[in-house]
């Protein structure tokens, strides 16, 4: 049984690094929408709804960051 877990393991590794890269671009636009957002003019939206959509768009940064390093820690260790 642990042949066969050890023989499935690398086709996982592409999945991975796919994944990798997915999570680096989500997380990159999530930066932009912080960015955006936080230098949105004031009257077209409230400030209650910017610092409510800032708050949510910083929350998904930080849930990405932390995906991604769980990512990279399962493609690292794949290489052993």
């Amino acid at each position: 049984m642990t042949g066969r877990n050890h023989e499935g393991a690398e086709p996982t590794r592409p999945l991975l690094a796919r994944a990798v890269a997915l999570v680096d671009e989500a997380h990159a636009l999530s930066y932009a929408l912080i960015r955006v957002l936080a230098s949105s003019p004031r009257e077209e939206l409230s400030r209650e709804d910017i610092d409510a959509l800032c708050q949510l768009a910083y929350e998904l940064l930080n849930k990405l960051a932390q995906a991604q390093e769980l990512f990279q820690q399962i493609d690292r260790g794949s290489d052993t």
